[in-house]
């Protein structure tokens, strides 16, 4: 008898089983994002909580699959801690850095652009608040990259035209890249990383021949595109989780293959794929 009889919700079936499918390809791996992943979004990003379900739930996959990882636009530490799985692969600040038992990897480019990354990320803040639109915005810097959280504003959209416009300037001085997430206008170095060349890079490390990814936002769609491009060259057997919400943009229902509504039934297939597959001998 397996040793996590979960049986997930009817709705959640079909996402459960074409997951097994594609992770019966050996050696197979699951790499997740964190907020509005396997986290709600929370009104600000030290208030979000990844919940012991979840937790136990990758515990139990990295006993039975070749490799699980987190791939995440926080930085690779606070991942690290906010998930508490020891022995995960965490790749952070959108895959310029990576953290394993306690080591890290930085990529030597973005950490040479952090002090002006932060610097340029502090400017628009401060622009934002003396143009009128600063109420609400939260500040998050993740030193390797930034973001201005506009979630909590009175006016939303006014302060996402402000951001958008401040953060472009401020990137063409400084040689940044400006990308947008779920009521978020992010600064990142100017580099050819992302979260899809980060996944290549860890199918390639890890020889995985079957693959899931689980994602929400934007900033996920770079992986999205990597597993069906491997996918499409015959290099894996990949499936693409969309997670839901009101906020999730055209683009992301266009790069996924299978969708759920929501982290909590998010962690349901989790859970479900658990219950469906034997620890590793």
């Amino acid at each position: 008898m397996l040793a996590n009889p979960h049986q997930p919700s009817a709705e959640h079936t079909e996402a459960v089983d074409r997951c097994v499918q594609v992770l019966s390809s050996a050696p197979a791996g699951l790499i997740t994002d964190i907020d509005g992943t396997i986290s709600v979004m929370a009104p600000t990003p030290g208030e979000a909580v990844v919940t012991e379900e979840a937790r136990t739930a990758l515990r139990r996959l990295a006993q039975r699959l070749a490799f699980v990882g987190v791939v995440t636009g926080r930085s690779a530490s606070v991942g690290e801690a906010l998930v508490g799985v020891p022995g995960l692969v965490y790749v952070g600040n959108h895959g310029t850095e990576r953290r394993q038992n306690g080591t890290s990897q930085i990529h030597p480019e973005a950490a040479a652009s952090a002090a002006i990354l932060g610097q340029a990320l502090r400017a628009v803040y401060e622009r934002a608040h003396a143009l009128g639109v600063g109420d609400g915005l939260v500040l998050e810097d993740k030193e390797l990259s930034g973001s201005i959280h506009y979630r909590l504003t009175l006016r939303p959209e006014e302060a996402r035209t402000v951001l958008v416009e401040l953060a472009n300037e401020a990137a063409a001085d400084a040689g940044l890249l400006v990308t947008e997430g779920r009521l978020v206008v992010e600064l990142r170095p100017r580099l050819r990383v992302n979260k899809g060349t980060a996944l290549v890079d860890l199918v390639h490390e890890h020889h995985l021949r079957g693959v899931v990814f689980l994602g929400d936002d934007l900033t996920d769609v770079d992986a999205f595109r990597a597993v069906r491009e491997l996918r499409e060259a015959g290099e894996i057997d990949g499936l693409r989780v969309g997670v839901l919400a009101p906020e999730t943009q055209p683009e992301v229902l266009a790069e996924t293959d299978v969708t759920v509504h929501g982290v909590h039934a998010c962690v349901d297939v989790l859970q479900g794929i658990v219950g469906r597959l034997p620890p590793l001998r």
